[in-house]
């Protein structure tokens, strides 16, 4: 009666053995030295099949043969072989494990910097502007960029921007970090470390911009008028809206 509480070739399967490759050892260790034919016969495996397990036991050194006569024999390594094997796999996981720290922390690197694929992400209702907000915060303090932008959208802001982020401004402040505001309609007003342009004869549009490092936020209305987001990372786009943005910029008067 078996001890294990998984089935045999699925434990060996861990150790990089398939189930053709299970039952070659198993048969070599019931019935001893076999040649080809004899294991073809006794598995119930076509020859070639056989001969490819018995390749890959020999690299793993669960079989070794020896030649008698004008035949090869093929033998089992002692059992014990196998628990060396899964000694050298937790070894190999572990390395794996510390190596890839360093390659996560590398990679994270070039999906941070991708310009390739866009990664866009949206965002409901009062909580997921505050998400959004937040994340401009914290993009421009890890950047070190002291300055975004923002197309500012008179019917959002009236609709509740900042209800669900009251000191918003208060932290952007703390924070040191400066915008230039292009405002869409009426109202708006400067708060410090702010600079505020306006676009005559428009009425608010239903769409709030921010630009900020490598990013573009779009904050509007649903055809239910409840806020929604929509965070667009990628160089490439920032780039584009920031190079429109200032070029608006510096005709406005």
């Amino acid at each position: 009666m078996s001890i294990l509480s998984r089935p045999l070739e699925e434990v060996l399967a861990e150790l990089g053995l398939s189930p053709k490759d299970v039952t070659v050892y198993l048969t070599l260790l019931r019935e001893g030295p076999s040649s080809i034919r004899q294991l073809a016969t006794a598995t119930r495996i076509n020859r070639g099949t056989v001969y490819d397990a018995l390749k890959h036991l020999q690299t793993l050194e669960l079989v070794r043969f020896y030649n008698q006569e004008t035949k090869q024999f093929f033998v089992a390594a002692p059992p014990a072989r196998l628990q060396e094997l899964a000694t050298l796999r937790a070894q190999e996981i572990a390395k794996a494990s510390r190596d890839m720290t360093h390659v996560v922390a590398e990679l994270e690197t070039m999906y941070a910097s991708g310009d390739r694929q866009p990664v866009a992400r949206m965002y409901e209702g009062g909580e997921g502007v505050r998400a959004i907000l937040e994340d401009v915060l914290e993009s421009m303090t890890k950047s070190k960029e002291t300055e975004y932008f923002v197309y500012s959208s008179s019917s959002v802001r009236e609709a509740g921007l900042y209800e669900s982020f009251h000191d918003y401004t208060e932290k952007r402040l703390a924070a040191g970090i400066h915008v230039k505001n292009i405002s869409i309609g009426k109202g708006g007003k400067t708060a410090g470390l702010d600079e505020r342009k306006v676009v005559p004869g428009l009425e608010g549009t239903p769409t709030y911009i921010l630009i900020y490092a490598g990013k573009v936020a779009n904050i509007f209305l649903d055809k239910q008028g409840e806020l929604m987001g929509l965070i667009i990372e990628n160089q490439g786009i920032f780039a584009t809206q920031r190079t429109l943005f200032l070029t608006l910029w510096e005709r406005l008067a």
